[in-house]
């Protein structure tokens, strides 16, 4: 009996993964599962709601969808269709630690996985200042200068990040405390600013521009990719940023730590991240909730969508 699911998106992410979705859905029909794709930021605009409340709208507007995969990054959503009894890809729990570098880091510190030493701070607060005045200039404000002075006392340099960014967007080396300001008003400037409550400042790898993604599919390794900044001067190794990447055998140090970091969040479709120490041992660096495809794609054989869309019909069966 054909089953139907929905693909939760929002809609900017869905048109840069269109084919990625288009081949997810292809790959789900040989299964006889149908794959609505549904916009969440269009549901939340239209009916004039929180996010949170999306679940139960859609529920009493369309019929009950046997699954739902969301890669719409917000664990309210998946939450709520989890109560429903609905199964949810991810689950909702990888969805909120996996776009929660905090917490990420919580959880790795209570397996005695190793990471790079890190401070937080609340953003929000500053957020709503520029919002409203955003060519206010906030080096004066108290919450900025808690935020420098936090910094400051930690040490640089630093790596800026916000807690929930993704694909490498608005981080930045902070070599000194000059680089603060600057890299604050880029993230706050930016269209995606309300959605960030905390940011990340952290020290460096040492080895720079250099991480090492790992693909699981149902808590399984698929493969590991190390991939390479091909600018000396860009500390980041995203794919989507044009670093280089290339198949990676794992170590059995990371083969360990990607087992314990799995076992501990149990997921569908996952990475994880690790970046090197100065003695080139591997340190956890994020969970991708949301990770993509097109580095396997670009540069292995590995058909990682049909394997995802094989283990999405093997646990719809099973419902």
């Amino acid at each position: 009996m054909k089953k139907n699911g929905w693909l939760l998106y929002e809609s900017i992410d869905a048109s840069y993964n269109r084919w990625f979705i288009e081949k997810l859905q292809k790959e789900c029909k040989t299964y006889d599962l149908n794959l609505e794709l549904v916009y969440t930021d269009f549901i939340s605009d239209a009916y004039n709601m929180e996010l949170t409340e999306i679940a139960e709208t859609l529920i009493k507007q369309k019929s009950v969808p046997s699954f739902i995969i969301n890669r719409s990054r917000n664990a309210d959503i998946s939450y709520a269709f989890e109560k429903k009894n609905i199964r949810t890809f991810n689950p909702a729990r990888v969805t909120e630690i996996g776009n929660d570098k905090e917490q990420s880091y919580i959880l790795a510190e209570k397996l005695g996985i190793p990471f790079m030493p890190y401070i937080s701070a609340d953003i929000e607060p500053l957020g709503k200042e520029y919002k409203n005045e955003p060519h206010h200039y906030f080096k004066e404000s108290e919450i900025y200068i808690d935020i420098k002075n936090k910094a400051s006392e930690f040490g640089y340099p630093l790596i800026l990040k916000p807690v929930d960014g993704h694909g490498g967007k608005h981080v930045y080396f902070l070599a000194d405390e000059t680089a603060l300001y600057p890299a604050l008003q880029n993230i706050l400037a930016s269209p995606e600013n309300t959605l960030y409550k905390k940011i990340i400042l952290q020290r460096p790898s040492r080895i720079k521009g250099c991480d090492l993604r790992v693909y699981l599919i149902n808590n399984r390794i698929i493969t590991g990719m190390m991939r390479r900044s091909l600018d000396p001067n860009d500390f980041r190794a995203n794919f989507s940023l044009g670093a280089s990447a290339s198949v990676h055998t794992l170590t059995r140090e990371e083969m360990f730590l990607t087992g314990e970091l799995a076992d501990a969040l149990p997921s569908d479709y996952i990475g994880i991240d690790f970046i090197y120490d100065k003695n080139g041992h591997p340190v956890f660096n994020e969970y991708e909730d949301v990770v993509g495809a097109r580095m396997l794609y670009g540069k292995t054989n590995i058909d990682i969508i049909k394997l995802y869309a094989a283990h999405i019909a093997s646990v719809a069966a099973e419902e």
